[in-house]
């Protein structure tokens, strides 16, 4: 009869051995008098360093021996040309253990220091940021990596410009360790800068014209490699395609001109989406969207989307084609059935609509609309109403930001102005504009600042004749957190909200990273909708958290209404991005 100790055999063999390397004598090569980069290089360099306790005594007196040489060779890039080493190495019966003792003396130090770059007249070559920036001049401990890192910049700089044919024509450090002196001489010769040569698309699924827009460079031009980063950021995002490659061919380059291929292979056509979700806005939603990227060769898009909501439910569709430059000129055609149930009012619109939108500055967007909308709405005691507005409109857009998804610093503008007159045939006259404005501001070591604010006024000649659609109304995720969505504005005698004329609203929050993909935040928002120059601003106060998921930034905050005696603590649940 066997007996057992409980133990498998394999899991006893795996903790022997466990044991046997815990125990073990480790090989250690002590390093004195240097730290830093200065440290990890003589390491690194020094062979002694990678050998291990079970290696053979000859082989490591061997490496001893070469350890001086070693160390000398690993400090002279750090300019120490003349140091004072002292060694010891100790056997044991399970290891050896070494020490290096450094003392690197004075750097050498630049003395001559002669750097230029020179091209031909025409061309204007300026590489004056990096050789006026360069930390190689007189008087200064000569580094040997900071030489290669601006000969690395120079040639990176000459082929990102088309100058194909630069070269170093002397590129020579002169040491002179007795002197403690050293004499740099780096020519660059940048040679005539390349233009774009010949250009081909290779694609079979769009209109020759509009790939051929996405490409701001022509033959002819000037190279510049950022044209091709900037043209396959816009080609990637324009959502017509599932691979981008754009080429320069240098090898091919001749008479002056380099060739570039352009590979476009296509993205899906048709896309589905069903998604559900929750907003302290509009409670429970379901989402269910139809896109067609391409529905012709000339690009034209096609999307409706249909939302469900215990607030909130609409079908919205949009026809899109783009214009001479698509990515920023579209025109679209629009139409939309929503039904809207808040606590304030109820409202059922049908709306069709034109949208025109270009760039007319690097930043700014412009947006010219036409909306043609019959409104059949209640709001507090003025009892059921229906309105036909024919509604034009202008929107200016800019928005600047270091990065798309959690930005560090950015900022973006909204203006709009849109109005209409019985002339237009509506139902009464009206004359509205809304500034909006978002700033965000890193605030050292781990935080940031977001600021956002909303500014709007109407000229009337009725308000009541307005629908909730162009009345302003605060409150909710957007609005003032702490208070519900759009229940906070001017009320009637029975103390209805029925919306205002002028809407005032901002809001500063202070966000700190906490862990991972995780934030903590602190907020005061601040503001209400308003009649004349009666604002009575509600405040809503206090904190969150964010966590930075695949899809976007998901928020969730616990705000406390200052303006009302029912003081209850409201959730509020956000998705969406800063800017």
């Amino acid at each position: 009869m066997q007996k057992h100790d409980g133990m498998r055999p394999s899991i006893r063999i795996a903790l022997l051995l466990l044991l046997a390397f815990a125990n073990a004598s480790r090989a250690d090569l002590t390093i004195k008098g240097v730290d830093g980069d200065v440290e990890r290089n003589v390491r690194n360099y020094v062979s002694l360093a990678s050998e291990p306790c079970d290696a053979e005594d000859w082989l490591v007196r061997r490496r001893y021996r070469a350890i001086e040489a070693d160390t000398r060779k690993a400090l002279e890039p750090f300019g120490y040309y003349e140091p004072v080493i002292q060694k010891s190495l100790e056997f044991t019966d399970k290891c050896w253990q070494a020490t290096l003792d450094i003392d690197t003396g004075p750097p050498v130090i630049l003395r001559d220091v002669n750097i230029s770059v020179s091209a031909p007249p025409e061309d204007g070559a300026d590489f004056s940021e990096f050789t006026k920036r360069t930390y190689l001049v007189t008087g200064k401990p000569l580094l040997h990596g900071q030489y290669e890192t601006l000969k690395e910049s120079l040639q990176i700089r000459a082929a990102e410009r088309g100058y194909v044919e630069a070269e170093f024509t002397e590129s020579v450090i002169d040491v002179w360790p007795d002197e403690r002196a050293a004499d740099i001489n780096l020519q660059f010769f940048t040679g005539p800068r390349y233009d774009f040569g010949d250009i081909s698309i290779e694609q079979d699924f769009l209109d020759p014209a509009l790939a051929r827009a996405y490409l701001d460079f022509e033959t002819g031009t000037p190279f510049d490699s950022r044209e091709l980063s900037d043209a396959y950021s816009d080609l990637s995002l324009s959502g017509y395609f599932s691979r981008i490659e754009l080429s320069p061919l240098y090898s091919a380059a001749a008479d002056g001109k380099i060739p570039v291929h352009v590979l476009l292979e296509p993205a899906a056509r048709i896309e589905y989406t069903v998604g559900a979700g929750y907003s302290t806005d509009t409670g429970p939603r379901f989402r269910a969207g139809y896109h067609n990227r391409r529905v012709n060769e000339a690009g034209h898009r096609f999307s409706s989307d249909l939302t469900l909501s215990p607030v909130f439910q609409g079908l919205t569709s949009e026809y899109r084609k783009p214009l001479t430059d698509p990515r920023t000129e579209w025109q679209s055609y629009t139409g939309a059935l929503t039904v809207e149930d808040t606590d304030t009012f109820s409202e059922e619109t049908a709306r069709i609509g034109l949208r025109r939108s270009k760039r007319i500055h690097p930043q700014w967007i412009r947006t010219l609309s036409l909306d043609a909308s019959y409104d059949r709405y209640d709001v507090g005691e003025e009892g059921s109403e229906r309105i036909y507005l024919t509604l034009p409109g202008i929107v200016f857009d800019h928005k600047r930001a270091d990065r798309e998804i959690l930005p560090t610093r950015g900022r973006r503008l909204t203006l709009e102005m849109r109005g209409t007159s019985k002339i237009l045939g509506s139902g009464t006259s009206f004359l509205q504009g809304i500034v909006t404005g978002r700033l965000v501001r890193t605030l050292p070591p781990k935080g940031r600042l977001i600021m956002r604010a909303v500014f709007g006024v109407t000229a009337k000649s009725e308000f009541d004749d307005l629908p909730p659609s162009v009345r302003f109304f605060a409150g909710g995720d957007q609005s003032i957190r702490g208070y519900g969505y759009q229940t906070l504005g001017p009320k009637d005698d029975q103390g209805n909200v029925v919306g205002g004329s002028n809407l005032l609203v901002a809001s500063i929050e202070y966000e700190r990273h906490v862990r991972g993909n995780w934030y903590g935040a602190v907020f005061v928002d601040a503001g209400n909708a308003f009649d004349a120059l009666n604002v009575n601003a509600a405040v809503g106060v206090g904190f969150g958290v964010r966590w930075q998921s695949p899809v976007g930034p998901l928020r969730i905050y616990l705000a406390h209404p200052m303006n009302q005696s029912d003081r209850t603590i409201r959730v509020h649940v956000v998705l969406g991005s800063d800017l």
